[in-house]
């Protein structure tokens, strides 16, 4: 039963992200854009992918519900455990969150970094979006350690600047984007002084 509704639970969850990726969709535009949380979601996905890939073949050895565990506080700690939720399904194990529950196997997530950065072209309307997630997952059963690994991913692409806005939401902090700037002037500016400098040397060499 409670797997059952774990399951509900991620459909409905999915089916909101769908909901948000779909709605990104600026005037005129021939396809959706992808939503900053698309993008956590699906960095989330490659990098509890990673990991799972070289854990154990029998997490839950003695039977049990798998209890999932967030190590510390974090914004973006749901969509770990969603996605973790819905992995351990697919693997036919059933999972909880419920830590008073004794005697299983207990996954332990813990978000290490998670960043989505941008940086402007100098030339052009468009944004380099970089999303960028890594995690550690330990499994242990009592006070004993089964297995421990840490995995990243990272996505990256260009988007529109004047689609930010609608890519962000404004609900969870986490999807933010910190960006970086980058004008003309950066580039002439050295060039500028490169070229005074120069002159300057040759003027020196050339009066004496």
């Amino acid at each position: 039963m409670f797997a059952r509704r774990i399951t509900a639970g991620w459909v409905v969850v999915s089916a909101c992200l769908v909901g948000w990726g779909a709605g990104a969709v600026p005037a005129g535009a021939a396809d959706p854009l992808v939503t900053h949380l698309d993008q956590v979601v699906g960095v989330a996905q490659e990098a509890v992918d990673q990991a799972l890939s070289r854990a154990p073949a029998q997490l839950a050895p003695g039977g049990g519900a798998v209890v999932l565990v967030a190590d510390t506080p974090n914004n973006a700690n749901w969509v770990v455990e969603h996605v973790l939720t819905e992995r351990l399904l697919g693997r036919g194990l059933p999972v909880t969150t419920d830590t008073t529950l004794g005697g299983g196997p207990r996954l332990t997530y813990r978000v290490l970094e998670l960043r989505l950065t941008g940086q402007s072209r100098v030339v052009g309307s468009l944004i380099d979006r970089q999303v960028r997630l890594s995690l550690a997952l330990r499994l242990s059963h009592g006070d004993s350690l089964q297995w421990q690994d840490e995995a990243a991913a990272v996505r990256r692409d260009r988007v529109p600047r004047a689609s930010l806005d609608l890519l962000s939401n404004g609900l969870y902090p986490f999807t933010k984007l910190e960006l970086e700037e980058r004008s003309f002037g950066r580039f002439v500016e050295p060039v500028i002084v490169s070229t005074v400098l120069g002159g300057l040397i040759y003027l020196f060499f050339a009066n004496r």
